[in-house]
């Protein structure tokens, strides 16, 4: 019977052969069909190890932060390779490795590992990193603290801030922290109508303004007592609007002259303070003083002017609203005795003379008159015994300036010529309205 089945198995042997290669071939057809063998690329952070090699309390090395990251190509079946990310990969940088010390940077070489893969299959974009080592450097920064353009509830500013800490000891590399130019503790004050206390996060800047990485901060300093939590305290200072400037002089015009006038550009002002100033400023009716010491009209024959920044007569706890000018422009008019000034309305200037199809306006809404003469009949003066027109003969299309025309009473002249620009425009024409003809009965 053995003999029997081992002469059937011999018969046509070579066709079986045949028919087992076949299925074999087959089988990984269709394996590298549905399984095939594929390349894919991973982006792996670099882990170092033994920097104690290296790092010795006076030397300390650093990587560049395109450096900190390699890519890892893996090879295998896509069933393996479906079920990797990069965090299963292992790419490290042994400092003991380091084969020649006297090199700047000095190289070190890389390894990688991954579970499931072997390491003939396994490709790395670079076979080793380049680092610098130095010495170690250690310096205390102040914490600014930065709002952005976040903005409080309305009618608050932010006051006052106060970081907690409000310094940082920061060591690491030499070229690094001398680099360094300011340590800032960004907040968001969105919204905020108290006082309060905001987490924030610290952003460390270099000298041309560029921010350090989160990898740098990480990996390369260290802060005294650990990376700090910042907090930020923030005071809000209430605004004031509306106030008005009393304005102080000292000394007296020359001999024959008086102070007219005195004005401010602008008339009121936008403050900010702490609740205890904003009630001192109500108590003075939110008033502001500027000091007879800061302008003096001793001697004077014309007009005093003085540019008063605001800063220098504001108490510490209050100051010049945000967007608002921080100067204030004062004009004491100096005229001589028998003189005196009138503010005429525009509305009451007479236009003589203007084509009936030109139109006439101007920008201002008063017009500034100075008379002189005898002290006790301009005195007695009114504004409506001036009488001032404009001779709009010669007047055409377009802005021009132009002297105006004043009658004064008798024994009252002009201190100076009245001008003011004026524009001329041309009158629509009338659009004919079209009459709809009846319909026939």
């Amino acid at each position: 019977m053995g003999s029997r089945f081992l002469a059937k198995l011999k018969e046509n042997l070579g066709l079986k052969l045949l028919s087992v290669l076949i299925a074999v071939v087959i089988w990984y057809v269709v394996v590298d069909v549905n399984d095939p063998v594929e390349t894919e690329s991973y982006s792996v952070k670099i882990t170092v190890e033994n920097d104690s090699y290296i790092s010795n309390g006076k030397q300390v090395y650093h990587i560049d932060d395109s450096y900190k990251t390699v890519t890892v190509y893996l090879k295998g079946n896509r069933s393996v390779l479906k079920n990797i990310s990069a965090e299963d990969i292992t790419v490290t940088a042994d400092l003991t490795q380091i084969v020649d010390m006297d090199t700047d940077p000095v190289m070190v070489p890389l390894s990688a590992s991954c579970p499931g893969i072997s390491a003939s299959n396994i490709t790395l974009s670079r076979q080793a990193i380049p680092i610098t080592i130095e010495t170690v450097d250690s310096r205390e920064f102040p914490v600014t603290v930065d709002v952005g353009d976040s903005e409080p509830g309305t009618n608050y500013e932010v006051g006052t801030t106060t970081p907690n800490p409000e310094k940082v000891v920061i060591t690491g590399a030499a070229s690094i922290v001398d680099s360094i130019d300011t340590v800032v503790a960004k907040i968001d004050v969105t919204g905020m109508t108290q006082n309060g206390t905001k987490a924030a996060t610290l952003v460390i800047s270099d000298t041309s303004g560029k921010q350090l990485s989160e990898e740098t901060i990480a990996d390369d300093l260290t802060f005294d007592g650990g990376v700090p939590d910042v907090t930020v305290y923030v005071e809000l200072w209430k605004k004031v609007s509306g106030v008005t400037l009393d304005v102080q002089y000292s000394g007296t015009p020359a001999k024959g002259y008086n102070v007219n006038s005195v004005s401010t550009t602008p008339q009121t002002v936008t403050l900010v303070g702490d609740d205890e100033a904003v009630a001192e400023l109500g108590a003075e009716g939110n008033k502001l003083t500027i000091p007879a010491d800061m302008i003096s009209v001793s001697g004077a024959s014309s007009d005093v002017t003085a540019e008063i920044n605001l800063a220098d007569i504001l108490p510490d706890n209050m100051r010049v609203a945000e967007n608002t000018s921080g100067t204030v422009s004062v004009t004491i008019q100096v005229l001589s005795d028998g003189s005196r000034e009138f503010s005429i309305d525009v509305d009451n200037i007479e236009v003589d003379d203007l084509s009936d199809s030109l139109s006439i306006s101007y920008d201002q809404t008063t017009v500034a008159v100075i008379v002189t003469g005898t002290k006790s009949v301009v005195d007695a003066m009114t504004a409506s015994d001036i009488k001032v027109s404009i001779d709009a003969r010669n007047l055409e299309e377009g802005d021009m300036d132009v002297t105006l025309n004043v009658s004064l009473p008798t024994g009252v002249s002009l201190s100076e010529p009245v001008n003011m620009k004026v524009h001329v425009k041309a009158k629509a024409t009338p659009t004919a309205t079209e009459t709809p003809s009846s319909a026939a009965g």
